[in-house]
């Protein structure tokens, strides 16, 4: 959603935009060349060096939810879908470990984006997207106007699943919990995610 929204500002600004724009699994590959928009689940490591001109807008929210919603789209989409989301996301094991462990690296996802700084990172709580859509937009230099909120639907889990989850998923979420809803990434946040667990 933020991604489509962010797109659609930079259609407001170039026609072309829709060939500047796209998924894109390691960061590695990409050409970074402005004014280019890409989405990615990849980890922050290759933008080290800093490319001139990149601002990232990392999404985050608690991992929890996150995982319930992989696990009810393998229905919805099919397991290659399953395969190449587990691809982008660097998982370190299977559809049948998102309840034995953080199987997507959700914690390193937070513990490396909210603490780099490469590059400019705009870090916002993904329930807080439309309260700072104008920061995002001031970030970004792009018209930022997300679709009308709309409220979650609640997802079918088992019961032993739910418990599960939460021996795993809680722990992380009470750091997340504690970070701001909005806030540039910064060295200043690694003594807060460090007691994310490994």
């Amino acid at each position: 959603m933020t991604y489509e929204a962010l797109l659609e500002g930079l259609r407001k600004r170039d026609v072309g935009a829709a060939k500047k724009a796209t998924f894109i699994a390691r960061l590695r590959d990409a050409q970074f060349s402005a004014p280019f928009l890409y989405k990615t689940h990849d980890f922050p490591d290759a933008l080290k060096s800093g490319p001139e001109n990149v601002r990232v807008v990392f999404c985050f929210g608690h991992t929890k939810d996150s995982t319930f919603s992989v696990y009810t789209a393998k229905d919805r989409y099919g397991p290659d879908w399953i395969r190449q989301h587990f691809y982008h996301l660097h998982a370190t094991g299977t559809f049948n470990d998102l309840f034995a462990k953080d199987v997507l690296q959700q914690a390193r996802q937070i513990r490396e984006w909210t603490t780099f700084e490469g590059v400019p990172v705009l870090c916002v709580r993904y329930d807080a997207i439309w309260k700072y859509k104008d920061d995002i937009a001031k970030f970004t230099g792009l018209q930022f106007q997300p679709p009308e909120r709309r409220a979650r639907e609640p997802k079918q889990i088992p019961e032993e699943l739910q418990q599960a989850a939460s021996q795993i998923y809680d722990p992380i979420d009470k750091v997340i919990d504690a970070l701001p809803d909005c806030f540039i990434a910064s060295r200043s946040y690694e003594s807060l995610v460090r007691k994310l667990p490994k």
